[in-house]
């Protein structure tokens, strides 16, 4: 639900032109009255910036006017507090009663735009419950992953020993005739075979889970 950009009850008062500027989080210029509310309508507007991610143009217009109807509140409430305008003039009992009506109306508008903004605590807390849920289902994810990869080193791993246990034995029972046919005249072309066949096979595995798989792993 938007609310209209003149939505909101706005006390007429007794002070001088406004000539104090702002930008607002759409990215219009706009005045207010004092250095005051220049301060806490930039102070408000950076801190639902900073806290919140908005891109969407509705939701800046939104944010426009959640920021604005703070700042009508904010003067209504500085007029009470001092039982003046701006400008020193002393409030009427209307003038007083306008206030307050203001400051309840707009603040049941602020409560809505909040609401469509998703900026309620039950909005947050819903949001962080819904984050942490999909958190814990991905962490899942990737130790079922991690999981697979340990396996297929595993496997990798029993068929490289296996292999290399074959050739120690064969080496072990054969001459020097013999190891020259099977290709294992020492014992350093057993360790060359361990350097050139066993080691690259067995980090070949690892190498294909980073560059498929863990590569991905940015969510966490």
């Amino acid at each position: 639900m938007t609310v209209p950009p003149h939505q909101g009850i706005v006390p007429t008062p007794p002070a001088p032109p406004a000539a104090f500027h702002v930008t607002t989080p759409s990215g219009q210029v706009i005045e207010v009255l004092t250095d005051s509310e220049r301060t806490f309508y930039e102070g408000q507007a950076g801190r639902y910036q900073t806290e919140n991610k908005f891109s969407n143009t509705s939701d800046l217009l939104d944010l426009d006017r959640l920021v604005f109807l703070e700042l009508l509140v904010f003067r209504a409430s500085s007029w009470l507090g001092r039982g003046t305008y701006y400008d020193g003039a002393v409030l009427t009992d209307r003038a007083e009663g306008d206030c307050r009506k203001a400051m309840k109306e707009n603040s049941e508008l602020i409560s809505r735009v909040k609401t469509d903004l998703g900026l309620t605590k039950a909005a947050r807390d819903k949001a962080d419950y819904e984050s942490v849920g999909a958190y814990v289902t991905l962490l899942k994810q990737r130790a079922k992953e991690f999981g697979v990869h340990r396996e297929k080193q595993l496997v990798k791993g029993i068929t490289l020993c296996q292999q290399l246990f074959a050739i120690l034995g064969a080496f072990d029972r054969s001459d020097e005739v013999e190891r020259r046919k099977i290709g294992y005249e020492s014992a350093d072309d057993i360790l060359e075979w361990v350097r050139t066949v066993m080691q690259p096979e067995f980090q070949a595995v690892d190498d294909h889970f980073a560059k498929n798989t863990q590569r991905y792993w940015t969510d966490l």
